[in-house]
């Protein structure tokens, strides 16, 4: 008995050196164009505790391989991981930015830089009042024809509309639905922003669609005028550029690095040796203390 601890014990302890040595972060390279410098971003991220699976600290240091530099932490109807992974991010690059996804039966609404959460038992108008009214910007999630919930005074009120999203890869006629709904709310809002977001859960997908900011400041202040503005560029995950015609050429001439991993194996093999390696010496047992700390048996 006392060799199969030992053995989930090196399991853990080889998951851990294996993890050390492939998570070195990247090094990034800042792209500018037209006076501006472009952030890489992800505004519909879900993470735990809630409907996601990684932590604020993981999905950072995912979102480093994936090649972002700011991404929004928005589960359904709660902000408290998003506010704990702004935290984490204390205001350095990958930034983190509180959102939510307001998750009603008519309509999924993505609310970035506010503080509380927004009640989705409201119709979608007055949920995007409640969102500028703490100084965020509200975007429209996934906008399919299966969600009828967005009147021309919604739609007016947008700062932002998904136009790349996974869905479009996965099923017919999706493009064509979100891509008619964001012409739409351009001819209510010629300013409104382009958006490419992953909307991921717990797959390796962060960033699968991602938006490109053209901001003054890399803040979070920054990011968010960028998106109020309509200064952004959406990418699907085949490179496919969507946005105001004056900024695709710059994105397309000046294009950020994308996912940079270069030992994505080794890196998930880490995780799940540590996993096991723990999950044996918990089920196996914990030998009588011989002083503070984890101590493997010989």
């Amino acid at each position: 008995m006392w060799s199969l601890r030992g053995l989930a014990c090196l399991v853990f302890a080889g998951g851990l050196a294996i993890g050390t040595a492939a998570n070195a972060p990247p090094v990034r390279t800042q792209t500018h164009a037209g006076g501006y410098r472009i952030l890489s971003g992800d505004f519909h991220v879900h993470g735990f505790p809630g409907d996601g699976g990684l932590p604020p600290w993981s999905l950072r240091e995912e979102a480093r391989f994936a090649g972002l530099d700011v991404f929004g932490q928005t589960n359904h109807n709660q902000v408290l991981t998003g506010r704990l992974g702004e935290w984490v991010a204390g205001g350095r690059e990958p930034l983190v930015i509180t959102g939510e996804e307001i998750t009603n039966p008519k309509y999924h609404l993505i609310a970035i830089g506010i503080s509380t959460a927004v009640s989705a038992d409201q119709p979608a108008a007055s949920a995007i009042a409640d969102v500028h009214a703490q100084g965020g910007i509200a975007i429209a999630a996934h906008p399919i024809a299966s969600f009828p919930g967005w009147d021309d005074d919604a739609v007016a009120l947008l700062d932002g509309v998904e136009v790349a999203h996974p869905i479009i890869h996965a099923r017919d006629g999706a493009r064509r639905e979100m891509m008619a709904f964001y012409e739409r709310a351009r001819r209510l809002n010629p300013d409104i922003a382009a958006i490419g977001s992953s909307d991921v859960h717990t797959t390796a997908t962060l960033a699968d669609c991602r938006t490109l900011v053209f901001v003054r400041d890399a803040t979070r202040a920054g990011v968010i005028d960028a998106i109020r503005t309509g200064r952004t560029v959406a990418m699907d995950r085949n490179g496919a550029l969507y946005g105001p015609p004056d900024l695709v050429p710059l994105v397309d001439a000046s294009r950020p690095a994308g996912r940079v991993d270069p030992h994505p194996q080794l890196r998930r093999a880490s995780a799940a040796l540590a996993v096991a390696g723990l999950l044996g010496m918990m089920l196996l047992g914990a030998r009588p203390a011989r002083g503070p700390g984890l101590s493997c048996p010989p």
